[in-house]
């Protein structure tokens, strides 16, 4: 087996599972941004705050209390939002335990492109997959080759 057929096969293999794991993140995001898994609750502002800054830019953050709820229940949400505003988000179900919140969003525009982004990504990592198979093939292929000779 040559080295880089080797190399090749490594790298194929990382870009799949690299590939998978943007597609489990996706559609992970989506299920929590279109409010599909049904667990949105009313969020009211308490306050607004600029957070963030350096090479990664900064945003804004609000924390609020759950409505609808007897206990008082603090909601972080990545939102550009103000004092005062009430609007739902949703948990992101591998964020759980933490409490971190997406605001939910159910726009045309936001179904196109949380349907879209987790089929693209899914056909990365068949592309990906389909290589790293090809790769694996030709090295064997090689290896039976070789040893016949």
């Amino acid at each position: 087996m040559e080295k880089g057929r080797g190399l090749a096969v490594i790298g194929y293999s990382t870009l799949t599972l690299l590939y998978a794991a943007a597609t489990a993140s996706t559609v992970i995001t989506g299920l929590a941004r279109l409010d599909l898994l049904g667990n949105a609750v009313e969020v009211r502002f308490t306050e607004c705050h600029l957070e963030g800054g350096g090479r990664v830019g900064s945003h804004t953050e609000c924390n609020g209390s759950q409505l609808g709820i007897p206990i008082t229940h603090t909601v972080k949400v990545q939102y550009d939002g103000h004092k005062g505003e009430t609007i739902r988000a949703s948990q992101k179900p591998s964020q759980k335990p933490w409490g971190s919140y997406e605001p939910v969003d159910t726009n045309l525009v936001s179904w196109g492109i949380w349907a879209l982004l987790p089929i693209l990504t899914l056909v990365a990592t068949a592309t990906a997959g389909a290589f790293t198979v090809q790769e694996v093939r030709r090295v064997r292929r090689e290896a039976a080759a070789g040893g016949a000779f």
